[in-house]
């Protein structure tokens, strides 16, 4: 018998076997990729060469001192500078260009970034004691963060642009730069002065910056100029001149969820937006208050300049959306053309628009909040639960942070609660796992009770997406339960399975505390 083959099968077989050793030697790859990440000590002797060699994934630990300019390099994956445990470094950045580095944790008395090729960078943790300068008419879709530093006590020079981030120029494409989480206090000079395209200005804090001369600097803590579609978010501000200030054009700017406190030192207007284009102000909180000139504070001033250089400046814009914010009142300059919708708003002095509301709102934090979640309204406020979209007029919380009570809240009186979500929707459905932080005045036996409802279907799940509201089993707080705990709740399997198929989910959260109750309710996303 003669034996035959079937040349269509062995080719598949071939196939098949490349494949799996293809699929083998990437998966060996990236597991000695990953073995091969390495801590690298460095010193101001000899950090270019160490960063010279270092690979993906590899931190370069540094010792104290004064390393100069730092210029960085293209590399191909992150490289992460660090001080020691216990060491100070200092430097100036200057990236012309540069890729894939983290600064984490540094004395910088400069940075500037500039170069289309610059691309993933972060800068984190560190005290900035110089001005920051983006060069956004060359930067696009950067991926630069700046994340949980301190910009302090920068004066601006008399040749130097105002901000102490300064973001000249835009593009058609977004920057690519976000803002977050950081601190900006002292000195004579604007906290960011924005040109750009995109930016995210999320989760600051910016306080006691120093009033500019009537001849030279005029401080703002975010001026925008030329640029658009900024968003401006979840910020506060106190004892700063001026907050948000637009005097020369806006255009599809989003201001929300900014808590922006009075002072008797300041500027009236919380915002000035002039000749505006579409942009969107909504759930902020405006306090009142007296302010300068004798006025009170909280005042939106839309409108436009009444002397002008060029028409476009005395153009009183138009298209803008204000909604379910809390202030004081609206200011319009130039003409009120600008205003397309001023809806759901509560008013402390004199109302307008539709579904106005006029009254005195009670917040969590008291009279003078300290911070900005204490800018959420109180249970029984005027205003809660009123808002266009179902919630509280005035700032919505942070990302994971408590809002206010929502309907339906009772007792609590003088409970004091906040709480703060620290997972984040992916985490929950991967480990099952909800760890809030609670924290309240408070004490007594105390327990905590949640129930979540998944949201938005992801788009691969938008056909049979359950969003029923499911009950998770409480937990205690203990027997004294003032000041802050951590607590973890479970989630079932099947909830689970929910929400990764969803976008984000509703939280209530109830705390009894002391034969007190109050409740809470967040939002938490992916």
């Amino acid at each position: 018998m003669v034996a035959t083959v079937d040349t269509g099968c062995a080719l598949r077989a071939l196939r098949r076997l490349a494949g799996a050793l293809a699929i083998a030697a990437v998966t060996a790859a990236a597991a000695a990729g990953t073995a091969s990440a390495a801590q690298l000590r460095a010193g101001p002797s000899n950090l270019a060469g160490v960063f010279a060699g270092a690979g993906a994934g590899d931190t370069i630990v540094l010792s104290s001192g004064d390393y100069g300019v730092f210029r960085g390099a293209m590399k191909p994956g992150e490289v992460t500078l660090t001080p020691a445990p216990g060491e100070q470094v200092t430097m100036r950045l200057l990236f012309r260009p540069a890729a894939n580095i983290t600064i984490d944790g540094m004395r910088l008395e400069s940075i500037e970034i500039a170069d289309s090729r610059s691309k993933a960078i972060t800068v984190r943790n560190s005290d900035v004691t110089g001005q920051t300068t983006l060069r956004t008419g060359e930067l696009q879709d950067a991926g630069i963060l700046l994340d949980r530093n301190v910009h302090r006590d920068w004066n601006a020079c008399a040749n130097c642009p105002e901000g102490r981030i300064w973001l000249p120029e835009n593009t058609d494409r977004p920057s690519g730069i976000t803002i977050s989480n950081s601190e900006f206090r002292g000195g004579m000079s604007d906290g960011i002065q924005n040109g750009s395209n995109g930016t995210r200005i999320v989760d600051n804090t910016f306080h006691d910056l120093v009033p500019g001369t009537p001849d030279g600097v005029h401080t703002d803590a975010i001026q925008l100029y030329g640029s658009k579609n900024t968003l401006i978010k979840g910020n506060h501000f106190y004892r700063v001149p001026t907050a948000i200030m637009a005097p020369d054009g806006a255009d599809h700017e989003i201001i929300e969820d900014n808590a922006i406190a009075a002072d008797d030192r300041g500027y009236p207007f919380a915002v000035t937006l002039f000749s505006d284009d579409g942009s969107i102000i909504r759930h902020n909180t405006f306090a009142d208050g007296a302010c300068a000139f004798n006025l009170r504070c909280g005042i939106l001033r839309i409108g436009s300049k009444s002397s002008c250089r060029w028409a476009e400046e005395c153009d009183p814009g138009r298209g803008t959306v204000v909604r379910d914010n809390i202030l004081g009142e609206i200011s319009h300059d130039g003409g009120s053309a600008a205003i397309a919708e001023n809806s759901h708003n509560l008013f402390t002095r004199r109302a307008s628009g539709d579904q106005a509301l006029r009254g005195r709102p009670s917040f969590v934090g008291g009279p003078a909040p300290a911070d900005h979640a204490g800018y959420a309204l109180a249970a029984g406020s005027i205003g809660t639960g009123s808002a266009s979209d179902g919630l509280d007029r005035g700032i919505r919380p942070r990302s994971g942070a408590a809002a206010g009570p929502g309907p339906g809240a009772r007792g609590g009186a003088g409970a004091g609660v906040t709480v703060r979500a620290l997972s984040r929707l992916r985490s929950i459905a991967r480990t099952g796992r909800l760890r809030l932080r609670i924290v309240t005045r408070a004490s007594g036996r105390g327990r905590v009770s949640a129930a979540i409802r998944p949201g938005r279907a992801l788009r691969a799940h938008r056909r049979g997406h359950s969003r029923r509201t499911v009950a998770l089993r409480s937990v205690s707080l203990g027997r004294r339960a003032a000041g802050a705990r951590t607590v973890t709740l479970r989630v079932g399997r099947t909830t689970r399975r929910r929400l990764q198929r969803s976008t984000d989910a509703g939280l209530t959260v109830t705390v009894r505390v002391g034969g007190r109750q109050e409740r809470r309710r967040l939002t938490i996303r992916r």
